[in-house]
């Protein structure tokens, strides 16, 4: 079949590929169709067309899908927060798992290893402790739109965050529009307001405000105001931050804190453990998902309490504080100068004088560790996954175990692969932290292939 730009065609939905799109064959030609589900007929129009694929949007739903569902969220279609809302929950965790087993066999060439069920997140909605939103114009704030990512949808209704949490972005945005200013420009670099990050912690319900904006004369008292306007709407909110952000760039992270009201940051609490979170340090936005997933580590180290562990790329500390009860010894290492901050002060918190946290590059910090000998290792990378020296390096230092957590089962199987030969894969454990979207995080426990495999 000849297929062109603009062409339509009818196809059937087989799959769900890596990120979320619908994947149908057309005379082995192989589909990606944006919103299409498992077990649909479907009309499309094709959008792209190049060597080996195409890419096409969804016109018309001929045949419904068996785990098709109603989405919850009246945004659902053009914000791009969610993806899979229309999908059934059971139907979400078991195409996740597919993604994770799809990437190790097909990247990493590891297809003998049995991949658990995913482990699902407690809840499924309202479960995000952290949400960045955006503005643009005169005036929007919200999330970027699924199938046009410069333009912000006004979101006044958001399943995945709490009712306190959507009022307060409500009241900003009134606020905001009432002040008069439009937002940033990254094109001209022109305007005022970049973006508005609220935190929440679940288990303390203590509450963040962080506001970033550009350099201008008029920010501090924007902010100000801001500030002033949501303290009087809700009494309880624990601080306000107030950021800038001077590079064009559109991140949710700023450069420079001008101000803040409170004390600054928030405390969240998981499994007993009490953890500090400030304006701009990591913590996983799933707080009861996050307490599953360091579960599911913790399994997978099996730490006795006379082990040295290492936590590569820690962020705020969540691994390595939560591993400090059942180790000997724990190192952090991180580059956020905040993050560290965070995971010392929350180790301080906690009483636990058998933490260590180290702010460095990854990859440059290992020469000055090697000589703590670690047991176990913990690699919790970003989504561009470890570097391949941070690899090589763990290859010769020999740790009994290393436990990879990843947010991304590509990076995940490509590095697998590189310790593989050197380790053997003693489980592979997905998690859902994010419900109603296609992200995965994972769990892969390696064990060195001169140590006896455990007996269950």
């Amino acid at each position: 079949m000849h297929m062109e730009k603009g062409s339509i065609i009818e196809i059937e939905v087989k799959k769900l590929a890596f990120g979320g799109k619908g994947l149908a064959r057309v005379d082995g030609f192989v589909v990606f169709c944006d919103r299409a589900l498992p077990g649909q007929t479907v009309r499309a129009e094709v959008t792209t067309v190049k060597k080996g694929f195409a890419e096409a949007r969804l016109v018309e739903v001929l045949v419904p899908s068996p785990a098709q569902v109603e989405p919850f969220c009246r945004h659902f279609g053009q914000c791009g927060g969610c993806s899979w809302q229309d999908l059934d929950y059971a139907g979400q965790l078991f195409w996740k798992r597919e993604q994770v087993v799809e990437s190790l066999r097909h990247l990493a060439g590891i297809a003998d290893v049995v991949v658990a069920a995913t482990v699902p997140s407690p809840v499924t909605r309202h479960y995000r402790n952290k949400m960045e939103f955006a503005f643009a114009g005169n005036l929007h704030l919200g999330l970027y739109e699924r199938n046009a990512p410069g333009r912000v949808c006004d979101v006044t209704g958001c399943g995945l965050l709490s009712q306190k949490g959507q009022d307060m972005l409500n009241a900003a945005r009134d606020f905001c529009r009432a002040f008069g200013q439009p937002a940033y420009d990254h094109k001209t670099g022109k305007g005022l307001w970049r973006h508005l990050i609220l935190r929440e912690a679940q288990a303390t319900g203590q509450t963040m405000v962080h506001l970033i904006t550009a350099p201008r004369g008029d920010a501090a008292k924007a902010a100000k105001g801001l500030s002033e306007h949501l303290a009087a709407a809700f009494p309880d909110l624990t601080t306000f931050v107030h950021s800038t952000r001077e590079t064009k760039a559109a991140v949710a992270a700023g450069e420079r804190i001008e101000s803040a009201t409170g004390q600054g940051f928030i405390e969240e609490q998981l499994g007993g453990t009490v953890f500090r979170i400030s304006p701009d340090s990591f913590f996983q936005t799933n707080s009861l998902g996050a307490q599953k997933l360091y579960d599911t580590a913790m399994a997978a180290a099996g730490l006795t309490g006379t082990q040295n562990v290492w936590d590569l790329y820690c962020g705020s500390g969540g691994i390595a504080l939560y591993a400090a009860a059942r180790a000997k010894q724990v190192i952090g290492v991180d580059s956020s100068t905040m993050s560290i901050r965070d995971a010392k002060a929350s180790a301080g918190e906690n009483g636990l004088v058998n933490c260590e946290f180290v702010k460095g590059d990854v990859r440059q910090s290992l020469e000055t560790l090697r000589v703590k000998k670690p047991d176990v290792v913990f690699l919790d990378p970003p989504r561009a996954g470890t570097h391949p020296e941070v690899l090589a390096a763990l290859r010769l230092l020999r740790p009994t175990r290393v436990v990879y957590v990843s947010c991304n089962p590509s990076t995940l199987a490509r590095d697998a692969a590189a310790l593989v030969g050197d380790y053997r894969v003693e489980g592979v454990t997905p998690v859902d932290m994010f419900p109603h979207g296609p992200h995965i995080e994972c769990v892969l426990g390696l064990v060195r292939a001169d140590v006896a495999p455990t007996r269950k």
